[in-house]
């Protein structure tokens, strides 16, 4: 961490005081690469990886491009029994059943980070996968492609942005967030086409020296800061409200043509910026018919919610009572309010309510939900307790969670 950010860490400590939550005060884990760290996966295993790929002798891959595989559970490793689905299979039994000329043409290494339903995970699983990827970069001197996370559905959209926002702006690798709707046990699973997909993808990446964060499922790649989970059936389970699509596979094309506006995030230092604790304290405000502001208010109360993320109807439309129930109670402990909105759509100021909701002191964000949600928690150590400060830092586009003008995908009409 440079001069600049650790001044700035610290004078956020300073001014969160002691009302601040203590994993609040840590900051930032410094060094980032602490397997000491590692509560939930094997220091050892790490070592032992790191340690058998770098035994890979000179043209023993033979043309082979090596991908790091990091394991952590979900459908596509589930078994079912008694019509219940539990994480069963490790990364290994995985890429036995996987067919084609994968084996050929990638080398696999990597390990069994846990194995997990998905929807069982909170920062604590992504901030470990974190602290591995980083350390492995330092220490593996064989060149690879990137990291490929299997992982499921549920709360991968949340993980893969929370990744992408911890390595930070200077990120020197590729990580592919990729799962399945079906297990592999099923006749129709998509396991094997989404890590083809993956794999593929990550080689399109290291070959055009770009470092970046995506999902792949079913036909398409998104930028991991811009994906949203929008079914639990199809093969595209992930969408992207705001940003074009990074690739599509309906094509076939070898090399992955990837999209224009994707651009190398390898000239900036790497910085991660991989907070400590396991929870947000950021609560979320859903606008629905019938919420009770009264309920809204005592939640805002609480020590431990340190910003309010409104989510909206969609346009920025929020409930006018819920907007006062949110943003007084919150100026009134000096916490920012945000207002993200779940549609194709960048907030425009275009009904009455939110208009109501900037003109009270929301700041209205263009990003997903999982993307504010994780870049909160950068702020609030960066930042503290200044709401404006955070305000600031949240409207900027740091790892590309902000559409641009040539990535901002816009709806036909």
């Amino acid at each position: 961490m440079d001069m600049a950010v650790k001044k700035t860490t610290k004078m956020a400590r300073a001014k969160i005081g002691a009302g601040g939550s203590d994993d609040i005060r840590k900051g930032f884990l410094n060094p980032p690469d602490d397997l000491k760290q590692l509560k939930i996966i094997s220091a050892q295993a790490v070592r032992t990886l790191s340690e058998d790929i770098n035994r890979i002798k000179r043209g023993e891959l033979r043309g082979k491009k090596l991908a790091i595989v990091l394991a952590t559970g979900g459908t596509l490793a589930m078994r079912t029994e008694a019509g219940i689905r539990t994480p069963h299979l490790d990364f290994q039994q995985l890429f036995t059943h996987m067919g084609g000329n994968l084996a050929e043409r990638f080398e696999i290494r990597g390990l069994q980070a846990f194995n997990i339903d998905s929807s069982q995970m909170d920062y604590r699983h992504t901030r470990e996968l974190a602290i591995v990827m980083t350390w492995l970069w330092g220490a593996i001197k064989v060149p690879f492609t990137g990291f490929l996370v299997t992982h499921g559905t549920d709360t991968m959209s949340y993980a893969a942005a929370a990744t992408s926002l911890m390595m930070g702006p200077g990120m020197p690798f590729s990580v592919v967030y990729t799962g399945a709707q079906r297990p592999m046990e099923d006749p129709l699973s998509d396991v094997q086409i989404n890590i083809r997909n993956s794999l593929y993808t990550l080689e399109s990446l290291h070959a055009k020296n770009m470092a970046e964060v995506l999902i792949v499922m079913g036909d398409r790649a998104v930028l991991a800061t811009s994906s949203e989970k929008v079914n639990d059936t199809l093969a595209n389970a992930f969408d992207a409200p705001r940003h074009h699509y990074v690739a599509r596979y309906n094509r076939m094309d070898h090399p992955v043509p990837l999209a224009d506006w994707l651009k190398p995030r390898r000239r900036a230092p790497f910085k991660p910026t991989i907070w400590q604790g396991d929870h947000s304290h950021t609560l979320v405000v859903k606008s629905t018919l019938g919420l009770d502001p009264k309920m809204v208010t005592h939640q805002i109360e609480q020590p431990s919610v340190r910003s309010v993320i409104l989510y909206s109807f969609g346009a920025g439309t929020v409930h006018e009572d819920i907007i006062a129930a949110t943003v007084e109670p919150a100026k009134r402990r000096g916490i920012p309010v945000f207002v993200v909105n779940p549609v194709h759509a960048d907030y425009r100021v275009e009904y009455l309510s939110s208009f109501k909701a900037v003109r009270m002191g929301a700041t209205p964000l263009d990003m997903t939900l999982s993307s504010a949600l994780a870049k909160t928690e950068i702020a609030l150590r960066l930042h503290g307790g200044d709401a404006k400060a955070m305000a600031r830092f949240m409207t900027q586009n740091y790892v590309g969670e902000v559409p641009t003008q040539l990535s901002r995908f816009v709806p036909s009409k």
